[in-house]
């Protein structure tokens, strides 16, 4: 019986270290199935030009902070950060246009784009706006400064890189 009981055991290890390497084996991440899973919507060098596409939507919290009584629904906005040129915009009612591009940081992984300014919106003089991207994430964020002094986070969302095909 204690021999029986022994061989069980011996085959129960054998199984389950076939099956730990088996499973080592085949999870093991290779250079090439490594670039596979990684995602790669954001490019993470710093020269040319990266094209976002945005899904956007009003922040809560900045939307009660300026008073913003109407919904806006979420919306779809293209972005573009141009390394060599160090700026970057964005479209949208408040934005950094393409016109008058922001000036861009490089943060570790995310790129701030701040642009300064003077109007008045929302019954509040805007000093300066900026929007931040996490390349990592993808996670967008625009602020808006005020001249009280306050940063109020208004729109929030994700972005993704844009691949242009080659033709």
């Amino acid at each position: 019986m204690l021999k029986n009981i022994s061989i069980g055991i011996a085959i129960g290890l054998l199984v389950m270290g076939g099956i730990w390497g088996l499973v080592h084996l085949l999870g093991a991440p290779s250079q090439e199935s490594a670039e596979l899973t990684t995602p790669k919507s954001m490019p993470g060098g710093s020269k040319g030009v990266m094209d976002l596409i945005c899904e956007l939507e009003l922040d809560l919290d900045g939307q009660l902070a300026l008073g913003i009584k109407e919904n806006e629904p979420s919306r779809v906005a293209m972005a573009q950060v141009d390394f060599d040129q160090k700026s970057g915009w964005y479209q949208g009612r408040i934005a950094i246009s393409e016109s008058r591009a922001g000036t861009l940081t490089l943060m570790g992984t995310r790129v701030k784009v701040y642009r300064p300014a003077m109007f008045q919106r929302f019954g509040v003089m805007i000093s300066g706006e900026e929007f931040v991207v996490d390349r990592k994430t993808g996670r967008f964020e625009q602020s808006l400064s005020l001249s009280d002094g306050r940063t109020v986070k208004l729109i929030k969302g994700t972005c993704a890189h844009v691949i242009k095909p080659p033709f």
